[in-house]
């Protein structure tokens, strides 16, 4: 009747579900006709006084009924324990008492076991075998016990002076049959699962071995009347209980109980000797201990076998972790990358052999120390900042076992325990060192085609002003002179002057945007005000230049640096921003030079500013090449842009030199000049 699976009473019919249908008929048939024949059994036994019984085995079909099918099948339990009672000369309201009550004790016991809701029906651990014989078998029947002695002695049938001797009896009974019967019919699938193949022999071979033994101990062959023999039949509960589980210790103690009940009801056995109120509770005392005895020994190896499965599964599972692991650690070893574990106390508690390799020390070497102290690390800003975010990158500076220094590109992630406390970091280190050497090459290599090309346009611009236009104004002259000797060549020789006017003044002003004389002879003060009075007029845009009273001279590099952030900036004003007017402000303290520049005009782009500000190479070559002059120079450049205008903000380390400088350029003399 009960499932051969581990189930719930959650996995049963819940106790309040209805029913309908011809199942439901059917299975009321079923227990009905399954009481009817164990309450008329119950009453076959000769010592039964006015349907007293000492074993009622009809407790145990009700209560299996119950937790099995739910509370909807009470009516059937109410109906067989009446006619029982009934059609053995029990008044129809006393057997009414009686039924009712025997229905409410089986309702009660499936009620409080259902309140857990990890009770498992086929009783596999001992927590559920003792809830079992707690709320079913000793508590629950107390109900039936109360009614049915009460309503006996209501309707006149048992005196109330024998009212406790008859509920004591009443209730063991009804515990009895409870514990004996209930336990086989919830687990008979299983039982009937097991009793395969070999085991069906050995079940046989135990059932001949437990009749024996019961009939030798119970039959009227029996010689010696002791009670301590009935105990004899335990080595063969224990077998049942061993090899068959819940349900073979329960088919034991009930087959056991069936022989010492038969047994003692014709005065057999070692519980006859004395008054039968007497035999009947050592009688019941035995039956108890037997069975209860054989479903705990059950439940503690079932629970055991559960306990030793889960163990072997859970080392299955390790086993497949630590293969897997094992193989994720080859995976991390074959990487180039340095992997390695710190602990909360920053000791290295994992170290790849991508970190071998880098720094030179093996993974015996390091474990359990300090990291830090073993590669001597170089941080760009205080350990406390990094040590606050849980994912950081940066580049660290790093010694190998050998001494050598190497920079490596960082990337750290904190790990925590499942209560989100740290417990140590996971660190990814590759090797850039040569990438950073590479590109301070670049940078070296930038720096100095822009100095050669400074170089190249100071050349130009000299040769524009020494050598033609040298040639021009010596032209200019003798056109002068020509122009007196006639009026029609006059005319001719005027034009001709005045063209080559016009180129004079061209090739001076090439010669100066190209190469202001005036940054080499007065400084960055005159050559930047000469230059931003020719850009105004030029381009008729308001410039307010702000400079210190005393600028002074700078190291060449920066005023040419300057000077040429002063040109692309305006340039771009010029060409793009549509600026009325722009503000330029240098700054001079004893540690740097700060030049900014700002317009009023439409902004930068978003999308291009992204650019400019993250130096990509498709943001503008003049832009590229201020911001190049600024990093050799080991400045900062910062750029801000909105619908308001545009901001550039130079910051330069400060290398002032003195204003006349006999060793530059052969003695050339410094003085300002127009």
């Amino acid at each position: 009747m009960a499932s051969s699976q581990v189930l719930s009473i959650d996995s049963s019919r819940p106790l309040d579900q209805p029913y309908s249908g011809y199942r439901y008929v059917l299975r009321l048939a079923l227990v009905f006709a399954l009481y009817y024949g164990a309450g008329k059994l119950g009453l076959a036994v000769p010592f039964t006084s006015f349907n007293v019984s000492p074993v009622w085995p009809a407790a145990g079909v009700a209560v299996s009924a119950v937790l099995i099918w739910g509370i909807g099948i009470a009516p059937a339990i109410a109906l067989a324990a009446f006619l029982v009672n009934f059609l053995s000369s029990i008044p129809a309201p006393v057997a009414l008492g009686i039924g009712l009550g025997n229905a409410s004790s089986a309702v009660l016991a499936g009620y409080l076991l259902k309140r857990f809701s990890d009770f498992q029906l086929s009783l596999p651990r001992l927590r559920d075998v003792l809830r079992f014989v707690m709320l079913a078998v000793v508590l629950a029947t107390t109900v039936a016990a109360f009614v049915g002695v009460t309503s006996l002695t209501i309707g006149h049938i048992k005196a109330w002076s024998s009212y406790s001797s008859a509920w004591r009896i009443w209730w063991l009974g009804d515990a009895m049959g409870v514990l004996v019967v209930a336990p086989l019919l919830l687990t008979g699938q299983e039982l009937l699962r097991l009793c395969r193949g070999w085991r069906a022999l050995e079940a046989g071979l135990l059932l001949v071995a437990i009749l024996a033994t019961a009939a030798a101990i119970f039959g009227p062959w029996a010689g010696v009347r002791d009670d301590v023999l009935a105990f004899v039949v335990f080595p063969y509960v224990i077998w049942a209980a061993i090899r068959f589980r819940v349900a073979g210790a329960a088919g034991a103690g009930l087959l056991v109980a069936t022989v010492a009940v038969w047994g003692t009801a014709h005065g057999f056995g070692p519980f006859v000797n004395h008054a039968p109120l007497h035999n009947a509770v050592l009688l019941q005392i035995f039956i108890a201990v037997t069975s209860l005895t054989g479903l705990i020994l059950a439940a503690v190896i079932s629970e055991k076998q559960q306990l030793g499965e889960a163990l072997k599964e859970r080392t299955r599972e390790l086993e497949q972790n630590t293969v897997q692991l094992a193989y994720q650690a080859e995976l991390l070893d074959l990487a180039n990358d340095a992997i390695l574990v710190r602990t909360a106390a920053d000791e290295i508690s994992y170290w790849n052999e991508g970190a071998e390799r880098l720094y030179g020390w093996a993974r015996e070497e390091v474990l359990g120390k300090s990291l830090h102290e073993v590669l001597r690390t170089e941080f760009p800003v205080p350990l406390p900042e990094i040590l606050q975010s849980d994912r950081w990158e940066g580049e660290l500076r790093h010694r190998r076992k050998d001494g050598s220094k190497i920079v490596v590109a960082s990337r750290w992630t904190t790990l925590r325990d499942h209560n989100g406390k740290p417990v140590g970091s996971l660190e990814i280190n590759t090797d850039v060192t040569a990438r950073r050497r590479a590109e301070e090459a670049a940078r070296s290599l930038s720096g100095r085609i822009l100095t050669l090309q400074d170089d190249e346009r100071r050349r130009i611009a000299r040769g524009l002003h020494d050598s033609l236009g040298q040639y021009l104004a010596a032209l200019a002259m003798k056109l002068d002179l020509l122009s007196t000797q006639g009026r029609k060549r006059a005319k001719s020789i005027l034009e001709c002057s005045q063209l080559v006017e016009q180129c004079l003044s061209e090739t001076r002003t090439i010669s100066h945007l190209l190469h202001p004389p005036l940054l080499d002879e007065a400084g960055i003060g005159s050559a930047v005000r000469l230059y931003v009075d020719g850009f105004a007029q030029r381009s008729g845009i308001q410039v307010h230049l702000d400079l210190p009273p005393e600028l002074g001279r700078l190291q060449e590099d920066i005023e040419i640096a300057l000077f040429r952030a002063v040109q692309e900036a305006l340039t771009n004003v010029h060409r793009h921003s549509g600026s009325s007017s722009v503000y330029i402000c240098i700054n001079l303290d004893a540690e740097q030079v700060r030049l900014e520049i700002k317009d009023n005009g439409r902004g930068i782009p978003k999308k291009h500013l992204t650019l400019l500000t993250e130096g990509d190479a498709g943001s503008g070559v003049g832009i590229a090449g201020m911001r190049e002059r600024v990093r050799e120079l080991r400045g900062s450049l910062e750029i801000q842009s909105d619908k308001t205008g545009t901001r550039f903000l130079i910051v330069i380390p400060s290398m002032p030199r003195s204003s006349v400088d006999s060793a530059h350029d052969g003695g050339r003399s410094r003085s300002i000049s127009a």
